[in-house]
């Protein structure tokens, strides 16, 4: 029993190449490291290479137990790392999802290290708020087409981040030309995500097979049906509540599907 587990948490949880710390401290999080993991010392030696990091992984199998999951992992990288060591700045994000990522290492870094009201929010960190200094470094480093966008938001110290990911992602450049100031008109999203789109569960193009939930947000269909049947009720993006249609049409429909929402969570 005690094997499976640590055998379940390794394919659950194992970070993925090229993933920052903070990022996979945030997926661990919302795939349910902090719900009910509880491993004893051992247990927690056996884990091997799970943040594929030589110093966090040896600070996880060096504490006496039992812990829980989530405590041993935000307690390694803790102890592993600096506030100046953990986080890369960036200059420039360019794409809806590299500006959602960066919001989420923004925020990690100020619940883990920083001494705001945010650090309250380490057993949920999509409640915590858009702090001045997590505003500012995102709206710096924002590509000029989205700092436009950002410049129309009124800043405010009851902002979420959640929803400021969620008015990221939704927001798009017109399809025109660039003007020559290199600026373009940033509008909602009205209509289901073209095929340039990422898929934010598996990273892919965004072509054929696709599920629009209730929200708004396009997933490939067997993405999005496997993440509500095996990870989260909610959508992976804005965290709104949704449930996949019974009647599940066949693998090869490039029709799109739109799954009803049974409950709508408040920003």
């Amino acid at each position: 029993e005690s094997q499976r587990m640590v055998q379940e948490i390794r394919q659950r949880f194992t970070r993925l190449p090229d993933q920052s710390l903070l990022l996979w401290l945030y997926e661990c999080w919302f795939l349910g490291a902090n719900e009910d993991i509880v491993l004893t010392s051992f247990e927690a030696g056996q884990l091997g290479s799970l943040s594929r990091d030589v110093a966090v992984d040896r600070h996880i199998g060096s504490w006496v137990g039992p812990f829980s999951l989530w405590t041993l992992l935000v307690a390694s990288v803790r102890e592993a790392y600096t506030v100046d060591e953990v986080m890369v700045y960036r200059d420039r994000w360019n794409t809806r999802l590299e500006g959602v990522q960066y919001l989420t290492e923004l925020t990690m870094l100020d619940i883990l290290y920083g001494n705001t009201r945010n650090a309250d929010y380490l057993d949920d960190p999509d409640e915590a708020y858009c702090t001045w200094h997590i505003w500012e470094a995102f709206k710096k480093s924002a590509p000029p087409f989205y700092a436009k966008a950002l410049s129309s938001i009124t800043w405010h110290r009851d902002l979420k981040v959640l929803r400021l990911k969620a008015y990221v992602w939704d927001y798009r450049p017109k399809p025109s030309s660039l003007p020559q100031d290199g600026f373009v008109e940033i509008q909602p999203k009205e209509y289901a995500a073209s095929g340039d789109d990422p898929c934010t569960i598996c990273h892919e193009e965004l072509s054929r097979n696709t599920c629009e939930l209730e929200c708004g947000h396009e997933f490939h269909r067997e993405c999005i049906r496997t993440w509500l049947q095996e990870h989260s009720s909610t959508c992976p993006i804005c965290r709104d509540y949704a449930v996949f249609p019974a009647d599940v049409p066949e693998r090869n429909s490039s029709k799109h599907y739109k799954a009803k929402a049974w409950k709508r969570s408040v920003f």
